[in-house]
């Protein structure tokens, strides 16, 4: 039925034509036939002389090229239309076989990661991306539906800290007199980080295709790797950008160059993770563990680094401009790093070496910030600069008097 409708139009615009034709021919004749009376009546007689007849029968033979050039015009038109709609069909038809080879392939790429076969998985995998690559509008599926495969076969570890572990860090809060936040949050075991572990490989293939997706295309959704277990993956380079790995364990990862601009990496393990140069500019990294975390060079700027814990974290070159340390543990070495406007309220600096002074009157230290006795916090240019921070604030604060 819904093919009628197109066909009857077509014939409708057919006969059209042919009628727009015959009409044409009918006027041709009458004007050849009559036009020459009608422009010189009074000249032309029953008695017609040579010259005259033959005046008559050059102005038939203008009328008649000029009629045939009209009909040849119509009929270059009709064919043109005709094309059109010809090519106007075939690439519907097109369209709809493209559209039927991509859901074939697409419902065939699905049953293969479903598999319980690895190999089956790899090829599953990697044919969803050729679809993506193939297909724009299969892009947000096949995203999702890959960000679905990693999370059903990468869950997050559920298991507490072992009782040793516990005793570890009681120790530690007796020996540096902090309190140490990971018990709460079921970190895993030194043991867990030091045991060589790696996803599986179809896991790490789909990470790496979601890693090198097609980029400039519109993804109205955040990437959901959260509560994944991402232990020693390979990210180098990888388009994570606005993810959403919210508690997700990246233990001894690898992500030089990694975007992850604007990601969710809240509560997120990091430690020994490799992040060299990474872009995590924006990116919220409340309580997030980045304990013992290779990052030269990596850009912060703006991150939020609340509570975040940093210990050992190697940050040489680092740019922190404009982060939020709010109550972290910035234990960590910073020679070179850029610490312009960095928010230190409440910052735990008092355990990192190769600080200097000019990097903390570069940012903004409070008298809530820890320096520990002497060196640093005895430092006049930093107490002038924490009293200037200190009294800027206090004139933002509204005054509600």
């Amino acid at each position: 039925m819904k093919e009628s409708k197109p066909q009857g139009k077509q014939v409708r615009v057919t006969v059209w034509y042919v009628l727009a034709v015959l009409a044409g021919i009918a006027l041709a004749g009458v004007a050849m036939w009559q036009v020459p009376w009608w422009i010189d009546d009074h000249y032309l007689n029953d008695n017609l002389k040579q010259p005259v007849a033959t005046t008559v029968t050059g102005v038939r033979t203008a009328l008649l090229a000029i009629g045939a050039g009209g009909l040849a015009a119509v009929g270059i038109l009709y064919t043109h239309r005709t094309l059109q709609h010809t090519r106007e069909r075939d690439d519907e038809q097109a369209e709809l076989t493209r559209e039927g080879q991509y859901t074939d392939r697409y419902t065939k790429a699905v049953d293969q990661i479903a598999s319980a076969n690895p190999v089956e998985q790899l090829g599953g995998i990697y044919a969803l991306e050729r679809i993506m690559r193939d297909s724009e509008k299969d892009h947000i599926t096949v995203v999702e539906v890959l960000a679905a495969f990693v999370r059903e076969h990468a869950p997050a570890p559920l298991q507490s800290p072992s009782n040793q572990h516990r005793l570890r860090l009681a120790r530690r809060r007796l020996r540096v007199g902090t309190p140490d936040t990971t018990v709460q949050r079921g970190s895993l075991t030194k043991r867990d980080l030091w045991d060589p572990h790696h996803p599986a490989e179809p896991v790490q293939a789909a990470l790496t295709v979601l890693g090198r997706r097609p980029e400039g295309r519109d993804e109205p959704f955040r990437i959901n790797l959260a509560w994944t277990d991402l232990r020693g993956a390979n990210l180098d380079g990888a388009c994570l950008e606005r993810a959403h790995l919210s508690k997700a364990h990246l233990e001894k990862a690898t992500l030089i160059k990694a975007n992850l601009k604007g990601a969710n990496l809240t509560d997120a393990h990091l430690e020994w993770a490799t992040m060299d140069a990474a872009h995590l500019e924006g990116t919220d990294l409340t309580d997030a563990h980045l304990e013992h975390a290779t990052m030269h060079s990596a850009h912060l700027e703006g991150a939020n680094l609340t509570d975040a814990r940093l210990d050992g974290a190697v940050m040489y070159g680092a740019h922190l401009e404009g982060a939020n340390l709010t109550n972290a543990y910035l234990w960590a070495y910073l020679l070179g790093a850029h610490l312009d406007g960095a928010d230190l309220n409440g910052t735990h600096l008092e355990l990192a070496p190769s600080l200097g002074v000019d990097q903390l009157v570069s940012a903004r230290p409070r008298h809530s910030t820890h320096l520990g006795e002497g060196g640093l916090a005895a430092n006049d240019a930093v107490r002038a600069r924490i009293t200037a921070v200190e009294e800027e604030e206090r004139r933002r604060a509204p005054d509600f008097r």
